[in-house]
C-alpha cells in the first residue's frame, strides 16, 4: 500500500515539470522492505530479490534494543553482536562466574539464562498511515502541530497493539510518508551463547572502526514464549560455505538514524553545537569508567560494557564530526539541497507549497541554540546512564500523565506504551551505588558548569550541594527494590506526592521545570522544523518520486553491495577478507590483542585460510550491528557488527569508493561453536539436523 502511494508521487513528476532524479551511486541506499528498488538493483547488478524473497528475510530479521538480529532455526535462536548483549552478559555475571570474561556455553535448553529487561521485535506487517496523519493535523496551527501529530500516533498504535504485538508510526522522508509498523515482541529473551569477551572485542579500541579486523563479535539468544521455546517456522537458515570476492550480499537491519534529508542549517547545528558537546562530555565519561576501572577487578567488569560502548561512541562521533568539518564533505550536503532548491524554484505550486521552509528550519535551530543545554541537561539526557533517575522519572510522570486523557499524554505513557514502562519499573536489574554515582556527578557537575550562573532551574536542582555529594545521596535510593518500585507505581500520584525517597524527592522537585523546556522545545524547535519539513518532502516526490530512500528512523531496512575491499586516497589496497592465520599472528599476548586460552589450544584443528571478517560495498550505519549478511539464496552468511572509518561519514552521504561494512562470517562462527566450544548441539539445531 505505501509503496502504491509512492508511485502515485513519483507520477507527479511529470505534472509539475520537475527535473528527473540524480543518478544514485549503485550500493547506496537503506530501503525499506515495502519500496525495494528491484529493477535498479536488477540493472546494476544482474540479479535482485523478488518480493517473496524479500517477505521471508523480514519475517526472518529481529530487532532488540540498539541493534539488529537474525532468528537462524524453528526453536527461536537468534543470531547477533556479542557487542549488542553486552549488558545481558553483565547482568547475569557475578565475581564467581564471571561470564565476560570466560564466555558463556549453554550445553542444554534447561542451562539457558533470561536476560533482564531485554525484549526482542520482529516485524511483521507495515500499512501507510499518512492520509491519517495528515488528517489529524490539517489545519492545525504550528504550535499544536506536535500534540495533534502525536495524538494521532496514540489513537493508530492502540488500535494496533494486542498482547504479544507492538506497534509503532514510523516517520518517513522528514514527514513526508508515516508508516505503521506492527511487530510481535519476545519478552522472555535468554541466553545461549557468548564468547570470551576478549575474542569478541580482539583489537579494542585500536582497531575499531578499521580493517583488517579479527573479530568474533556473535552471540546466540533464544525467543521464549509460556515458558518454552518459541516456534519460529519463518527463520533464516545459516550458509557454511565461504563467501566469494564480488559476490553480491544484502543487509537486513534496523540502521539507528541518518542526516542525508537533513538542511544545512540543521547539519550545521550538528556540526558546531551538538556533536562537539557530546564529544566532550563522552570524553568526560571515558576518563571517569578509566579511573573507576582501575579500583579493582569488580568495578572493572561493572564498567567493562559501558567503556566499550562509550569508547565506540566516542570515535563514531568524532568521525561524523570530522565529516561535517571537511569542507568537501559538507559540500555533498549544500550540493543537494541547492540541487532540490532549484527544482522548486521551477515549478510554481511547489513554490508556493514549499514557501521558506527551509527560512523556518534555519529560524527554529537559532531558536535551539538559546535553549540547547537547559533542554539537554533537564529533560532530553537528565541522569543519562542513571537507572534510579530513569526509574523515578518514569515513576514521578507516569503518576501525573495516567490522570490525563491517552491523546494529551506525553507518547511514552500513551496506554499502549504503558505496559514496556511498568516491564522496566518491575525488572530485577543490579544496581551498584557507586556506578549510579559515577553517571549522577557527572551529569550534575556538567550541568552547574553549562547552565548559567543565575538559571533558576540549576539553582533549584542543585541547591546549596556539591554536585558529587548530591549524586552520593541521590545513589542511596531505594527504588533499586523493585518490589519497592511496584509499590509508588500501584499508589499512584499520591503514594509519589508522600514518598521521602531521595530520588524520587528530587525528580519530583525538577519535573515542572523540565517539563517546561520541553514544552519550549516543542513549540520553538520541534514543531516548526517538523511542518517545514513535511513540505520540502512533499518537493522532493515530486522531484524524485520513490527513486530515493527514506532516512534510517532505527526500523527494519535492507541494502545491498557486494563482497569488495577497497583503495584508500593514498594508494594502499585493501582486501575483503582477513583470515585465521592473521588473528593468531595479530596476537600480541597484551590486551587488546589476547588471544583466550581455548583459542590458543584450538590452532592446529582450525583452517588457517578460513575466512573471519569481510568487507562489503552494503550501506549501514549504528543500529545495523547484529543484523543478517545474506547471499542471493537469503541464507545468512554473517552478523555485520562495524564498518570501517570511511562509514563514520555514512551519517550524512555515501561514498561507494570507500564506505565499507565489516561482518564476522558464517564460516568462523562455525568453526568456533564446533572446533573451540565444543557446542555440538547448537551447530546441530543451526544446520537443522
Amino acid at each position: 500500500m505505501m509503496r502504491q502511494k509512492l508511485r502515485t508521487a513519483a507520477a507527479l513528476i511529470g505534472t509539475f515539470g520537475l527535473a528527473a532524479a540524480p543518478a544514485t551511486l549503485a550500493e547506496e541506499g537503506m530501503w525499506t522492505f515495502d519500496n525495494f528498488p528491484v529493477e535498479r538493483m536488477q540493472a546494476q547488478m544482474g540479479w535482485a530479490p523478488d518480493q517473496l524473497w524479500l517477505d521471508r528475510v523480514m519475517a526472518g530479521a529481529a530487532r532488540l534494543p540498539g541493534c539488529s538480529a537474525s532468528n537462524v532455526s524453528g526453536a527461536g535462536l537468534v543470531l547477533t553482536n556479542h557487542h549488542c548483549v553486552v549488558s545481558c552478559v553483565t547482568s547475569l555475571s557475578s565475581v564467581e562466574n564471571n561470564y565476560l570474561e570466560h564466555g558463556f556455553m549453554a550445553q542444554t535448553r534447561e542451562e539457558e539464562l533470561r536476560c533482564p529487561n531485554l525484549s526482542i521485535d520482529v516485524l511483521t506487517s507495515i500499512r501507510d498511515v499518512t492520509a491519517d496523519i495528515e488528517s489529524a493535523t490539517a489545519g492545525v496551527a504550528p504550535e499544536g502541530f506536535a500534540r495533534a501529530r502525536d495524538g494521532e500516533f496514540a489513537r493508530l498504535i492502540g488500535e494496533c497493539s494486542g498482547a504479544e504485538t507492538r506497534c509503532e508510526v514510523v516517520t518517513l522522508y522528514q514527514g513526508g510518508r508515516y508508516g505503521l509498523y506492527q511487530y510481535r515482541t519476545f519478552s522472555d529473551v535468554r541466553l545461549v551463547f557468548a564468547p570470551e569477551h576478549s575474542m569478541a572485542a580482539f583489537g579494542g579500541d585500536t582497531d575499531n572502526f578499521n580493517f583488517p579486523r579479527y573479530c568474533l563479535d556473535f552471540s546466540f539468544l533464544r525467543l521464549y514464549s509460556g515458558g518454552r521455546p518459541a516456534v519460529t517456522p519463518n527463520h533464516l537458515d545459516m550458509r557454511f560455505t565461504p563467501l566469494a570476492e564480488d559476490e553480491i550480499v544484502l543487509i537486513s537491519g534496523n540502521p539507528g538514524r541518518t542526516s542525508r534529508l537533513r538542511t544545512t542549517a540543521e547539519l550545521e547545528f550538528e556540526r558546531d553545537v551538538n556533536l562537539p558537546w557530546q564529544i566532550e562530555s563522552l570524553g568526560h565519561l571515558r576518563d571517569r569508567l578509566i579511573a573507576y576501572s582501575a579500583l579493582g577487578p569488580d568495578q572493572e567488569r561493572i564498567a567493562s560494557s559501558t567503556l566499550q560502548a562509550v569508547q565506540n561512541s566516542f570515535k563514531g562521533l568524532a568521525g561524523r564530526r570530522q565529516a561535517l568539518a571537511d569542507p568537501t564533505g559538507f559540500a555533498h550536503v549544500a550540493e543537494r539541497q541547492a540541487d532540490l532548491q532549484q527544482r522548486v524554484r521551477r515549478n510554481q505550486a511547489a513554490t508556493r507549497d514549499v514557501a521558506d521552509a527551509w527560512g523556518e528550519i534555519e529560524r527554529a535551530q537559532a531558536a535551539y541554540r538559546g535553549m540547547f543545554y537547559e533542554y539537554q541537561y533537564l529533560e532530553q539526557r537528565a541522569g543519562e546512564r542513571s537507572l534510579l533517575f530513569a526509574w523515578a522519572r518514569d515513576l514521578v510522570r507516569g503518576a501525573a500523565e495516567r490522570e490525563r486523557p491517552d491523546a494529551e499524554r506525553l507518547v511514552r505513557y500513551s496506554e499502549t506504551r504503558l505496559p514496556s514502562v511498568v516491564q522496566g519499573l518491575r525488572a530485577n536489574r543490579t544496581i551498584t551505588p557507586s556506578f549510579e554515582e559515577l553517571h549522577l556527578a557527572l551529569w550534575l557537575s556538567e550541568l552547574r558548569a553549562r547552565l548559567p550562573a543565575n538559571n533558576q532551574a540549576a539553582r533549584a536542582l542543585l541547591g546549596s550541594e556539591a554536585p558529587e555529594a548530591l549524586a552520593q545521596r541521590l545513589s542511596q535510593s531505594r527504588l533499586n527494590d523493585p518490589t519497592y518500585r511496584m509499590e509508588l507505581w500501584q499508589g499512584g500520584a499520591a503514594a509519589i506526592a508522600e514518598s521521602t525517597d531521595p530520588m524520587i524527592m528530587f525528580v519530583r522537585g525538577m519535573d515542572a521545570d523540565a517539563r517546561a523546556v520541553r514544552e519550549r522545545y516543542v513549540s520553538r524547535v520541534e514543531a516548526p522544523v517538523a511542518l517545514a519539513q513535511e513540505r520540502i518532502a512533499r518537493a522532493r516526490f515530486r522531484a524524485f518520486g520513490d527513486t530515493q530512500y527514506p532516512d534510517a528512523t532505527f526500523s527494519p531496512r535492507i541494502t545491498y553491495g557486494r563482497v569488495i575491499g577497497w583503495s584508500e586516497p593514498s594508494g594502499r589496497v585493501v582486501g575483503p577478507f582477513t583470515h585465521t592465520d592473521g588473528l593468531f599472528e595479530r596476537s600480541t599476548g597484551t590486551a587488546p590483542f589476547v588471544l583466550s586460552e581455548r583459542w590458543a589450544d584450538a590452532r592446529g584443528r582450525i583452517d588457517p585460510r578460513g575466512i573471519v571478517n569481510v568487507s562489503t560495498s552494503t550501506d549501514v550505519i549504528g543500529g545495523n550491528s547484529g543484523g543478517p549478511l545474506l547471499d542471493r539464496d537469503g541464507d545468512v552468511v554473517g552478523a555485520v557488527f562495524d564498518g570501517n572509518v570511511h562509514l563514520l561519514g555514512g551519517e550524512y552521504f555515501y561514498d561507494g569508493r570507500l564506505n565499507r561494512s565489516v561482518t564476522v562470517t558464517s564460516t568462523i562462527i562455525r568453526t568456533a561453536l564446533a572446533d573451540v566450544y565444543g557446542m555440538s548441539a547448537l551447530v546441530a539445531e543451526i544446520e537443522g539436523r
